[in-house]
């Protein structure tokens, strides 16, 4: 396993190589400037000029990528150029990740609280009404966006019913658990329920895989009891695929937070995002889609080895 990792974590440089290069590229090839914005009304062109002077954005493209990149291998996201001028963007994503964080943790929770169960029941009562139902609701589910059932969640609750959690707004664990757990609930619900009819869809089909291979047979053959062969055989060699599923689940999560912490006014990663697309914060835009490429791919990797501890008959070096 030792010998694994390492080859995973060799294999991360050059990726991450290329996907340094592509932010940088797409971030700088959208329109806009970053200086026309910071100025506003007072668009000066010599003042434009020595300002793009001074923050090297007159230098060549590949100048400025390797500047950049240089600067990310110390540690240095660089300074903000407009979100808050000035301000460290390694400061300012410490200081809204957190939310970011409890927000994607919430809704995989109740992601998994709503499929895993459903899955299993769906799989043991096939083509019974109970089957039908759960995945028409897993249809919906994945066909609504959650921008959308955003929306429709804040005017059920904050308007029509009139809950002051229910209208987005944040509130930080000093102010008490309750209220911020209240404050975070339709968020998560929101970005939860569409993994939650992925994950529902992947844990009926493995299931439903697992319940037809020769050892499950053997076993009630044997006579070992019916719930005890979906606890210890068919679900657990039914959740190797959906651990997969899992694990992107959680670098989507942390993708989708960007619209949800938008509808919510959630001060997370997201937002700040948002916030730099539409002030052309090269720096924070960077730096954040980075980040979140490195977290999916540590993510992949923890999945990976997971797989050596659900199924026992997986080694790592291609074997099996």
């Amino acid at each position: 396993m030792i010998v694994y990792l390492l080859k995973r974590l060799i294999l991360a440089i050059p990726t991450l190589l290329i996907a340094s290069f592509l932010i940088f590229s797409l971030v700088h090839i959208a329109p806009g400037d970053p200086i026309r914005v910071m100025l506003g009304q007072y668009q000066d062109p010599e003042l434009i000029a020595r300002l793009r002077e001074a923050m090297g954005l007159d230098l060549p493209f590949h100048v400025q990528y390797l500047r950049w990149l240089g600067k990310v291998l110390q540690g240095d996201l660089g300074l903000s150029i407009t979100v808050k001028r000035g301000a460290s963007v390694a400061g300012l994503i410490a200081q809204r990740f957190s939310v970011t964080v409890e927000l994607a943790t919430f809704s995989l929770i109740i992601a998994l609280l709503i499929a895993i169960p459903t899955g299993v029941i769906s799989a043991l009562r096939q083509n019974r009404l109970s089957d039908h139902i759960s995945r028409i609701i897993a249809l919906a589910g994945v066909s609504i966006p959650n921008f959308f059932l955003g929306i429709l969640l804040i005017l059920f609750v904050g308007v029509y019913l009139r809950q002051p959690w229910g209208a987005g707004g944040y509130v930080p664990f000093s102010r008490g658990l309750g209220r911020n757990l209240a404050h975070m609930f339709l968020p998560a619900v929101a970005l939860g329920t569409a993994y939650a009819a992925i994950i529902m869809r992947m844990m009926r089909s493995a299931m439903l895989d697992a319940m037809s291979q020769d050892f499950v047979r053997t076993a009630r053959a044997m006579g070992i009891a019916p719930g005890d062969i979906v606890r210890r055989d068919i679900v657990k060699n039914a959740l190797i695929p959906v651990v997969t599923v899992i694990g992107n689940s959680i670098g989507y999560l942390l993708g989708g937070s960007i619209v949800t912490e938008t509808v919510f006014r959630l001060p997370g990663v997201g937002n700040l995002v948002i916030m730099g697309v539409f002030r052309r914060d090269f720096p924070v835009i960077q730096a954040v889609v980075l980040i979140i490429v490195v977290v999916r791919i540590i993510i992949n990797l923890v999945v990976d080895l997971t797989y050596g501890f659900l199924d026992p008959r997986i080694r790592y070096g291609g074997e099996r």
